[in-house]
């Protein structure tokens, strides 16, 4: 009986301990992409129905593929913002939208007070095109159109090493 008691003792702090620590967010993918890979650029919608070149011509461009309905999409997006206010006019910054008509996206960044500039990807053929199969999944490109890093999942935008792989879009 002692060593049953022990055990049972072990697997009850073993359990609080599992409850009481917050759930750990799952860390997110970065890869640096092999030279010479291609990304083929594609035709996005603006939210005004406007075509947009994706991703940006003639400057390093961060394109981001996202959704409403995604909680870790949600959650980094503000710091994307931030970062694409702190670099401004040295980057482009392509929030691409998932599938979703720009009604429902137009609401979403009005009521969580968002001013990114967004690319409808209506049909989901850019996403389909790169390989996008986790959300987020972002991709760091260089001014000439190289695609240099990809970030799959919900990643830390305000950390030195987001700086650190953004800036890298301009060696």
């Amino acid at each position: 009986m002692g060593r049953r008691a022990d055990l049972n003792r072990r697997l009850f702090i073993g359990a609080a301990a599992a409850l009481a620590v917050p759930a750990l967010r799952a860390q997110a993918q970065v890869e640096r992409l092999a030279a010479g890979t291609r990304l083929a650029p594609w035709n996005g919608f603006g939210l005004d129905g406007k075509p947009v070149a994706v991703p940006a011509a003639g400057k390093p461009t961060v394109v981001n593929f996202w959704a409403t309905w995604c909680p870790p999409c949600r959650a980094e997006m503000p710091l994307l913002q931030q970062m694409a206010e702190f670099y401004g006019e040295r980057l482009a910054f392509q929030a691409v939208n998932f599938k979703e008509r720009a009604v429902t996206v137009q609401r979403h960044l009005r009521e969580a007070n968002w001013s990114i500039p967004v690319v409808l990807d209506p049909l989901g053929a850019g996403a389909q095109a790169w390989r996008v199969q986790v959300f987020p999944t972002t991709f760091g490109f260089d001014a000439r159109g190289q695609p240099r890093w990809r970030v799959l999942g919900e990643y830390d935008w305000s950390s030195p090493q987001a700086g650190q792989l953004v800036e890298s879009l301009w060696r």
